[in-house]
């Protein structure tokens, strides 16, 4: 969540000048800090690795951090003293430093929060940079099979065959679903089902740059692709992208509530203000800034509008100068604009998370979209900034909860859809998308508007 201007975190920074208790929740240093190099150099000599001190540091730094800090008192009811004393033997006694930062987030991981969590020096600059490492397809249970959802025209993948739609047979030789159930047993716990796959997925498809696996993948034919797959870096900067459809509606695809994309998220709503209907696709965006679904919900409403209310550690508003300056409130308010008014269809699916399913819900919630496809990822929380961790590392821990008016909580349930639209691999292998084609059916059966009558047509008769 991006709370804060930067002239207004300029002018705080210059009154804070040292006095915590102008910024109490540490907003301001996570901001400056994001600023630093990711990988701080490492008190363990010529080897570069973490020495006891720094592990112990780091440890005792994350530990406190959330035990002192996250959203909720009853730390969503986990023992975090006991998960300490659980983990604390283990983290410091990692064979290498990547088994290091793995284990000091399974630990975080005992919250079952994928906002919390501790990103290790090399993924979180990976993260800084809108980059990812990857052997370019993804895959997901689907029935009994192990089905590829995706794959990047850029990978190795790609151009060894790989295709949506296969099933993953094997990886290294072992029994695809042997793998996968490995996978698991060793991934850090989440919000969801859904977020603990994606945890256990990623094990196996990033890693280090060029590294390889083997792997190999059952055609719809019932014939075998084999081939060894090389990791590669990508670059995924956020993106958003607008256009007609050919029945006359506005498509806007956006791909990560990234701040610097609100001005163009607007401008988009603004293009097609006079389209029939929208259809805003939020499939496969993780999330972002808060602040910018607020900015961009409120264009679909008239006046003052209830969003829910936000739950923080005190069950006061997050603050800074004194408490003079509200950065979250409790009461969670939009005053539209009105810049669209007419119908809204939202699309979703398992990987649509935070702030997507912030969006999603809060206008499904004011019955002003129609929500359709899969059910979200069910990570609805928010955190201001990540904190720097000892010998390099980053922790992110959840500062604020959510309510919908209804009641209802996201966070480990999801945005339901109005209309569901389950994955079918024979879709996958033909290229179809059934969620577009099922909201563009949507729009074509729901009621139009009666057309304003004419002055004339209104005249009484002679």
């Amino acid at each position: 969540m991006n709370a804060l201007s930067r002239p207004l975190l300029a002018l705080v920074v210059v009154l804070a000048a040292g006095c915590a208790a102008i910024d109490p929740n540490g907003i301001i240093t996570r901001r400056l800090a994001e600023g630093a190099e990711t990988i701080s150099p490492v008190p363990g000599g010529a080897s570069g690795k973490l020495d006891a001190a720094t592990r112990a540091a780091a440890f005792d730094y994350v530990w406190r951090t959330i035990d002192e800090r996250y959203y909720d008192p009853k730390m969503n009811g986990v023992d975090w003293k006991a998960a300490g004393e659980k983990w604390r033997p283990q983290v410091m006694d990692a064979p290498d430093d990547d088994a290091f930062w793995d284990r000091l987030d399974r630990m975080a991981g005992e919250l079952r929060d994928a906002h919390t969590r501790v990103e290790s020096p090399k993924r979180a600059q990976l993260i800084e940079r809108a980059q990812s490492v990857s052997l370019g397809f993804s895959f997901r249970p689907l029935g009994d099979a192990l089905v590829v959802t995706n794959v990047n025209g850029e990978s190795d993948a790609w151009w060894a065959g790989v295709r949506p739609g296969m099933t993953l047979a094997t990886v290294e030789g072992v029994p695809a679903k042997d793998a996968y159930a490995k996978l698991l047993a060793e991934a850090r716990d989440s919000s969801s089902d859904h977020a603990k796959h994606v945890m256990a997925t990623r094990r196996l498809l990033a890693g280090e740059v060029d590294s390889k696996v083997a792997v190999a993948f059952t055609r719809s034919d019932g014939s075998l692709l084999a081939a060894t797959l090389r990791r590669i870096r990508y670059t995924n900067p956020p993106r958003v992208m607008h256009r007609l459809l050919p029945d006359g509606s506005a498509y806007i695809r956006l791909t990560a509530w990234s701040q610097n994309l609100e001005g163009g998220m607007i401008e988009a709503i603004r293009a097609h203000k006079d389209a029939p209907a929208i259809v805003i696709d939020l499939r496969g965006n993780p999330g972002g800034s808060g602040l910018m679904v607020r900015n961009v919900a409120k264009q679909f409403f008239k006046g003052e509008i209830k969003a829910g209310r936000a739950l923080t550690r005190t069950g006061k508003p997050i603050t800074l100068a004194f408490d003079l300056i509200e950065v979250i409130k409790i009461d969670q308010l939009l005053e539209g604009t009105g810049l669209y008014a007419g119908p809204v269809t939202i699309l979703v699916d398992n990987d649509s998370g935070s702030a997507s399913e912030l969006f999603a819900a809060m206008m499904q919630a004011q019955k002003r979209a129609t929500v359709v496809g899969q059910t979200s990822c069910g990570c609805l929380l928010a955190y201001m900034g990540y904190a720097p961790v000892p010998g390099g590392g980053k922790l992110a821990y959840s500062e604020v909860g959510f309510i919908l008016p209804d009641g209802r909580r996201i966070e480990g349930t999801g945005v339901v859809p109005d209309v569901a639209v389950p994955i079918a691999p024979e879709d996958l292998r033909l290229g179809r998308d059934r969620v577009l084609e099922t909201a563009v059916a949507q729009i074509a059966r729901a009621p139009k508007p009666e057309p304003a009558k004419s002055a004339s047509d209104k005249a009484p008769p002679k």
